[in-house]
Parts: C-alpha cells; structure tokens; sequence
C-alpha cells in the first residue's frame, strides 16, 4: 500500500472492486475512514453490508495503527458503480422508462420521500406505457452510523408473473394479425378508415367483464387471480375484457396496423374514484381520442367516443393532460368515413373486406 495514498482512498478501492479484505493504515478510528470513504463516493453505500477488523500490533511506537478488514456485500448488490444511480436532487424517473419494461433500479439519495414522490408522480405515465404494469415497490437500506444517505432499490409488480406477461403477450400480437386478416383480406385501405374497423370489431366481437371490473375496484394494485381482461390477451383471444384490456387491445391493432396509438390512463367523471383506460391515436399528424369501453353493452357500434378531440372528452373523462398530446383532430370523425365507406367501401369488400365490420347493422351515435 503507498502509504501516501489516504487510507479512504484505499477503501474506495477495494469496495469498488469488491476486495474481501484491505489492508489499512489508520490515523483515525475505522468507523471515521468508512464516512469519509462514503463521502467521496456515495454509491458505495449500495455495495456495504458491513465489516470487522483486526487490529494488527507491530511493535513500534506510532500514530498510525494497521489493520486488517473483512469486508461484507449486499447479496443482491451491483456488479458495478454504474450501475447504481446517485441522486443529487436530480433523479429522474424517464431514464428508468426503457421499451418493453422500466429497469429496476438501485438509488442512493439522501432523500428517500424525494424518490417516492418522483416515483408516485409517474405512476399513471408508467401505467399507460407498460402493459400488465400494477406499480412500483421501493426497498430501504441504511447504515445510519457511516451515512446520511440510504440505498433505494426500485422494483415494479405486474398482473401476473412478468415471463407469464410476456407469453401471453405474444399470443394477443399473434391474433392481432389474424384480426386484420379478417377484417380486410386483401384490401389495402386508408391509414383513417382503420381505427374505425378495429373499433367496429371489438365493440361486436367483445363483451364487458364484469367480474374482472368487480375484482379490479376491489383492489387495482394486487396480482390478480383472472387477469387476462385487463391486458389485450382478453379482448383479442379470450374476447372479454375491461377498459384496460380493451385499450390495450386497441393499441395492439393500431400498432399492427402501423398507425401511432397511445394508452391513456385517467378516470370517468362518473366514477372518479375508479381508474379508466382509453386511447389516443394519431392520424395526419393530428391526435384523437378512442374510448372502446364507451357504449360496449349497447345493441350496436357506439361511435360517441371514436376519434374525438379533447373538447369532446373534456365532458366525460379526467386525465393529466400536460402527460399526453393534445388531441385537437376534429377531421376523421364517423361522418367522414362513413362518407367515405359509402364511396370506396365496395372496392374493399371485392377484395375481401368484411362488411360485418365495415358496415355494422347498426351505428349508434
């Protein structure tokens, strides 16, 4: 050991490199040389679960004792520095939100209710992005006597065992093709008419499930026991669902289709202590709001809620709306294509097209 190098440096080092033992030449109490060392890099704190020490008596007279430390790790603790995140007030929840699923994290901060309500802010955000997603969890871990810090494991719970997630998914994008396949056969039709087909046949393949509703308003944040009506498994294989399952449904359909859609999370202002999911979706450049759950139960294809703009939905629905895009589409609502079926929706069903779909028996506005 260069014993100009100070004795935290050292231990930097070897906790860094997850040394088993250091070797230590100490001018101050071992507990003092943890702090500091924990000062200079804080995200050590993620690694440490403790240590012992022994003395080591060599005879001489000195200022300095030497010792010999055994270092203990966090089981579950990083295999590096970059991996774990260090807040300096900054921490910011969008770096977690990575396709497919948030990264779990591990973040020291010297504020854990910083984090929570970081962490609570994007809640509705990561809902709406990540299918199946129920919430967050955070795990605390001080040594109160080396740090005024604390280590904040970041994990997340999902409506079912998130491999479970991920076959059942693959099953709703498979069907998602066959979907279309039924819809149009051969017919290449116009980006606009295509949100109305996929909304035609849910609204007349997919019943509402009421006891999946029932056990969701029980309690939303809890693995459930049924949850193919909240993901877009039920609508598309099962075809049964709930708004969160029908939206998801709807994306997936949109996403086959190659237009932009997005899920919203928010309430009804007839039920504003009860969560809902809708969808926005982008035609032209221009958004317009989808709700697919709206009029599911009426004796036709409710298209109150298709392709509105946010002065429509404003009526009926609360959302966070400095979260999504302003939705001001006001062009390709059903009188349009409508308009336009009439016009050029029998060269669609010459190629296979299916008029039960595209011109439903009935249309309730």
């Amino acid at each position: 050991m260069n014993i100009f190098t100070p004795a935290e440096d050292v231990l930097i080092a070897a906790l860094s490199a997850k040394q088993p033992t250091v070797q230590l030449k100490l001018y101050m109490p071992v507990d003092m040389t943890f702090r500091k060392a924990l000062e200079k890099e804080r995200r050590l704190l993620a690694f440490l679960q403790g240590y012992g020490g022994i003395y080591k008596k060599n005879g001489i007279v000195s200022l300095a004792k030497d010792y010999d430390l055994e270092l203990k790790y966090q089981d579950d603790a990083p295999d590096s520095l970059n991996d774990v995140i260090l807040d300096n007030h900054d921490f910011d929840v969008s770096s977690l939100m990575t396709p497919g699923r948030p990264l779990e994290a591990v973040v020291v901060t010297d504020d854990q209710d910083r984090i929570k309500k970081a962490m609570d802010e994007s809640l509705s955000r990561m809902q709406s992005c990540y299918e199946g997603f129920l919430g967050y969890e955070l795990h605390i871990l001080r040594m109160e006597s080396l740090s005024k810090d604390c280590v904040v494991r970041i994990s997340y719970s999902y409506v079912m065992p998130f491999q479970d997630l991920r076959v059942w998914q693959r099953k709703a994008a498979f069907n998602a093709k066959l979907v279309w396949k039924t819809l149009l056969g051969r017919a290449k039709t116009t980006p606009f008419v295509k949100p109305f087909l996929a909304f035609s046949y849910l609204m007349q393949e997919c019943e509402y499930d009421q006891f999946a509703y029932d056990e969701m308003v029980r309690d939303s944040r809890t693995v459930k026991n049924d949850p193919a009506a909240s993901l877009a498994y039920g609508p598309l294989v099962e075809k049964r669902g709930i708004c969160g399952g029908l939206a998801w449904a709807f994306k997936l359909l949109m996403d086959e289709a190659g237009i932009p859609c997005l899920c919203v999370v928010g309430y009804l202002k007839s039920k504003p202590d009860i969560g809902h999911m809708w969808n926005l979706v982008k035609l032209d450049g221009q958004y317009y709001h989808v709700d697919v759950t709206w009029g599911l139960d009426s004796d036709g294809v409710c298209v109150e809620k298709l392709l509105r703009p946010d002065s429509d939905f404003e009526k009926t629905h609360l959302w966070e709306t400095g979260q999504y895009p302003k939705a001001t589409g006001r062009r390709y609502q059903y009188d349009f294509i409508e308009d336009f079926l009439v016009d050029h929706g029998g060269d669609y069903l010459d190629a296979g097209a299916n008029e039960q779909y595209m011109f439903p028996d009935s249309i309730i506005e």
